[in-house]
């Protein structure tokens, strides 16, 4: 019951994301004349159009990614997010009960705890973006391992960033480390950024396969039934605002500039100075 519990709302989450349009159909225009050259060759033609997600900008756009966690789009799935995890609370004892008597599923907790390392996921991610930095001619990878990189650096800051401070006491009592649980949110946060970029066909299996880390981490006897909804919440937080951020368009032009302008006035010379925000 439990388990058909945690994949409803999986299932549910991936439903409501929003899918993305991977092509769209053209009508046929009037043919061209005559003498209209050829066009260019595809090479001549540079496929990736990075805008935001460049290599220079990874460092500055990791910082917007950050801070921009504090934005009113985000205030809806936190209300709910809340709302669930709170919810969850109370019935942590009863989860602890079913997941803490007995290894249910050892191979599922197992197999999440060493998923969730940082030693797997760090050359995973890596290998990732360098992959998509090389991918020049597939944009939609390029960008979504870009944005991986992302998540995976911002939701390590607020997952430690919460972790500490809340100094929750694990259901097995190995630390006070057990809000929110790091592989869900983990997980989440990848499964958000794959759904942006390849829809539910891809996006469903990776929300459920979050879901299954989560309940990995419970059936490990780690985290209570909050800490895996505390989790998802922030994974999901953390990859919906990575994508809409690192799509925004550059604002290069907000660079200071002054500019000096001399000029001539009746019995003498003017200096004219203005200062442009472009």
């Amino acid at each position: 019951m439990l388990l058909a519990r945690c994949f409803a709302a999986v299932l549910a989450l991936a439903v409501a994301f929003p899918h993305p349009v991977c092509g769209a159909s053209q009508e046929p225009g009037p043919a061209p004349p005559a003498d209209t050259p050829p066009p260019a060759p595809a090479l001549e033609r540079p496929a990736s159009g990075d805008g935001r997600r460049t290599t220079s900008r990874f460092l500055s756009n990791l910082g917007r990614n950050t801070v921009g966690m504090f934005s009113r789009d985000n205030l809806a799935p936190i209300a709910i997010g809340g709302a669930a995890t709170g919810v969850g609370a109370v019935f942590d004892d009863d989860a602890h009960r079913y997941f803490g008597q007995e290894r249910r599923a050892k191979w599922l907790g197992d197999f999440a705890a060493q998923l969730g390392k940082p030693y797997v996921l760090t050359p995973i991610a890596g290998a990732l973006f360098g992959l998509g930095r090389l991918s020049h001619d597939h944009p939609r990878f390029r960008n979504g391992t870009y944005d991986i990189a992302q998540v995976f650096l911002v939701n390590a800051v607020y997952t430690t960033a919460i972790k500490y401070p809340t100094h929750r006491l694990r259901p097995d009592r190995s630390n006070r480390l057990s809000f929110p649980s790091g592989h869900t949110s983990n997980a989440f946060a990848w499964a958000t950024v794959a759904a942006h970029y390849y829809g539910p066909w891809f996006g469903v299996p990776a929300y459920a396969f979050a879901g299954l880390i989560g309940i990995g981490r419970m059936e490990k006897n780690v985290h209570y039934l909050s800490d895996v909804l505390g989790g998802a919440t922030l994974g999901y937080l953390v990859g919906r605002t990575v994508v809409r951020r690192d799509a925004e368009p550059r604002t290069d032009g907000h660079a200071r500039r002054w500019r000096v302008t001399p000029g001539l006035v009746a019995g003498g010379v003017s200096v004219e100075a203005s200062l442009d925000f472009r």
